[in-house]
């Protein structure tokens, strides 16, 4: 559930997030490529709402197209490329629910917070606060997510948890009803420039995954929570296909970002 490319969540985000990038043999011609969305998590497990109750299913006219984290009983945190250029009357949260096409609350967007130094180019501050039109009632299935302190940056080797309902396999074309969950480790900045680019990562991003590949996050994940120790450390945002061997995935680094969090939501 980590990695890259973002491939379409629903039929209908087609138009709304770019196509996931094939799967590139040759590193240099991944350096010269614009970052894509991500969107799912690939060599995960079945996991139960009960466990990840902050989960969110972020809904376009209905269909889930992205994923999303409770931080309050009004407030949400996605990913920016999830939000850009919608309108809040077209989106939806579904909250305390195993599968993102029934169950648990659905609550309307009253506003999209999209952090203004975004941009679909580069995805440097790929954040979005969602306001919600009524509070999320909590339960065991529907509860927040503490956030990482500002200063609290992601260790290189530390083990993060993410979920969501993205693609299982970057050649799927239909998205897993029930919730996934992915293990996968921290990654330093050096060793994602490598694949990268220098400049590409910046300081408002995290990388994850296995060298081996085989376990990421992908399309339909985007948006989606990146756990540490109990809080929430990113977001998924972009990368380059999904679980392919030696790219890991790009995630926002909330810790960079709680000063924009805190100034819309006062967490």
């Amino acid at each position: 559930m980590f990695n890259s490319g973002v491939v379409i969540l629903a039929a209908v985000a087609v138009a709304l997030c770019a196509p996931k990038a094939k799967r590139l043999h040759i590193l240099a011609d991944l350096k010269r490529q614009h970052p894509q969305p991500d969107g799912r998590i690939v060599g995960g497990d079945d996991a139960n709402i009960e466990n990840y109750p902050y989960q969110l299913s972020l809904l376009y006219h209905g269909d889930h197209m992205c994923g999303a984290s409770i931080i309050a009983p009004k407030w949400a945190v996605t990913a920016a490329h999830c939000t850009d250029g919608i309108s809040a009357k077209n989106f939806k949260v579904r909250a305390g629910s195993t599968y993102h096409e029934t169950g648990g609350q659905l609550i309307k967007v009253k506003h999209v917070h999209q952090h203004p130094g975004f941009d679909m180019s580069d995805m440097d501050f790929d954040i979005s606060i969602l306001e919600l039109q009524e509070n999320i009632k909590y339960t065991n299935k529907s509860s927040p997510i503490k956030l990482v302190d500002a200063d609290q940056r992601a260790a290189s080797g530390a083990i993060a948890t993410v979920t969501g309902w993205g693609l299982l396999d970057q050649e799927d074309k239909l998205l897993p009803s029930h919730l996934q969950v992915v293990k996968v480790p921290v990654v330093s900045v050096e060793e994602c420039e490598k694949v990268y680019g220098p400049f590409r990562i910046t300081d408002r991003m995290l990388c994850a995954g296995f060298t081996e590949g085989g376990r990421d996050s992908c399309q339909g994940d985007s948006g989606g929570p990146l756990v540490l120790d109990g809080k929430l450390a990113g977001v998924v945002s972009w990368g380059y296909g999904c679980a392919v061997p030696k790219i890991p995935g790009v995630y926002t680094d909330v810790a960079t970002l709680r000063d924009f969090v805190a100034d819309i939501t006062k967490i």
